[in-house]
């Protein structure tokens, strides 16, 4: 019988004062990934195996194995300091969503904030081509990967729903 609390901070994040000592980024994702990511309790890497044996691989549009610059490292984890950067369609796809009680319709995206350990990531440019994502966020540091795995602890849950 699993808990109703389907997100809590993790041993390893209590251990380590992630709240206090952690750089906080965002990870998007597609609304059919939430669960998977929820049972695992933690961000997989491309390659790696999930919970049920689906294996990870990279999200549709992204650099892979056959299609990358040369020397570029696709089996990361990929993060930014900014949702509005998690946020794009490349990352967090839409997803169709009608209110039972209002019968409206939305649009969901969703991204995952995490806890990331300072030493363990890189900065840099967006491999989307995007440009002036977020004032507040330099283009060469929008975008930080990680090989690291257990570097990133979940945190919480973003959502935001647009009317179609």
């Amino acid at each position: 019988n699993r808990s109703s609390d389907l997100l809590s901070v993790s041993s390893a994040a209590k251990a380590n004062n992630a709240d206090e000592t952690h750089h906080r980024a965002y990870h998007g994702t597609s609304v059919d990934r939430i669960r998977p990511i929820l049972d695992t309790g933690y961000l997989l890497l491309p390659g790696d195996v999930a919970l049920g044996g689906d294996k990870i691989v990279e999200g549709k549009g992204h650099y892979n194995d056959d299609w990358k610059p040369a020397g570029f490292d696709t089996k990361k984890l990929f993060l930014s300091p900014t949702i509005k950067y998690a946020g794009l369609e490349a990352y967090a796809r839409k997803h169709g969503y009608q209110d039972s009680k209002t019968s409206k319709k939305y649009w969901a995206r969703v991204a995952f904030q995490v806890w990331i350990r300072p030493e363990t990531y890189e900065k840099g440019k967006s491999t989307m081509g995007a440009k002036n994502v977020d004032p507040r966020i330099s283009d060469d540091e929008i975008e930080w990967s990680t090989c690291v795995r257990g570097a990133a602890h979940l945190a919480g849950i973003v959502v935001k729903l647009d009317e179609k």
